[in-house]
């Protein structure tokens, strides 16, 4: 997984119970998860019990325990309440059942199925993850500027700031030029990257705004968007086209250079993989026709002829 660029900053961020610990923190109990450190969460845990169900972009440190098949971890994030079994995946909406039956780790299965049989353990539920980034009142003024589509207003602040563009961490770390995209404001986006905007490569949200629109993302590709920007997890903007069936904007990725044979980590697949998963056949079709490889993945039960 892709260490996103808010996490790197020591930011203030509300994990559960409504306790304040720092990004640093967070990212530090996620990666452990993955790479599975029971040690390493058990300390944090006992710096801050809150981090144990610690979310970044609506994902908790169980997610990437039962991904990776760590049984031990799991059965210890269980014992502590950690996991609300409401819990959907982003943006996918599987259980974590889901996660741990596709890749066969049955152990683990029966834990989550177990836990979810006796409710009264389960001691965190929700979504947490603010952040709270340090603004001062100018940048606070320039981030509503953009917002409400103030040309003037905004040319004025960059004059004296001319830094404020190029900062990735507005607009919820999506960048300043999310709103522009979104809203298809070709003036506002040309007057940011005039002083050094661009699209982060690394996005949480980027087909709900920076692809959005037809034309809002066309316009970006042509402005030099990363045809492969992606999650996280490593999910390409290509992915979620496929998973949408969108064949326009496939296209749109492909005639940019989009890597059309691109492995996220969610579910070890390709596009085409995600687009057989989800069951769009004219996607699915498409891909075939454009080179995709039915037999490419990061595993086996995940190639798009399985």
């Amino acid at each position: 997984m892709i260490k996103p660029f808010e996490l790197t900053l020591g930011l203030p961020m509300e994990i559960a119970n409504k306790a304040i610990s720092t990004t640093d923190k967070v990212w530090e109990i996620l990666l452990a998860s993955r790479n599975g450190d029971l040690t390493k969460v058990k300390a944090l845990a006992h710096e801050s019990p809150g981090l144990l169900y610690a979310q970044y972009n609506y994902t908790p440190p169980i997610h990437f325990a039962v991904r990776e098949g760590h049984t031990a971890l799991v059965e210890y994030l269980l014992v502590q309440g950690a996991h609300d079994p409401g819990y959907r995946t982003y943006p996918f909406r599987e259980k974590l059942e889901t996660l741990a039956e596709d890749r066969g780790f049955i152990p683990i299965t029966n834990l989550l199925k177990d836990y979810t049989a006796h409710p009264e353990r389960q001691r965190y539920s929700g979504e947490n993850g603010r952040i709270f980034f340090e603004r001062s009142e100018l940048q606070t003024e320039f981030e509503k500027a953009v917002d409400r589509n103030d040309l003037e207003y905004t040319g004025l602040i960059l004059k004296d700031s001319p830094g404020f563009a190029a900062d990735p961490t507005y607009f919820w770390g999506e960048g300043i030029l999310l709103f522009a995209a979104k809203r298809n404001h070709r003036d506002m986006a040309d007057l940011l990257m005039a002083y050094g905007a661009k699209v982060p490569d690394v996005l949480k949200w980027t087909q709900k705004y920076y692809f959005e629109h037809p034309d809002g993302a066309a316009y970006m590709m042509q402005k030099g968007m990363n045809p492969n920007t992606m999650s996280w997890h490593h999910v390409t903007i290509l992915h979620d086209m496929a998973i949408a069936g969108d064949i326009s904007k496939a296209a749109l990725l492909l005639k940019y250079g989009a890597e059309i044979d691109a492995v996220e980590e969610e579910y070890q697949s390709t596009p085409l993989g995600l687009a057989a998963r989800w069951g769009n056949l004219e996607m699915a079709g498409y891909l075939l026709e454009q080179g995709a490889n039915p037999k490419h993945a990061g595993a086996d039960w995940a190639t798009p002829l399985a």
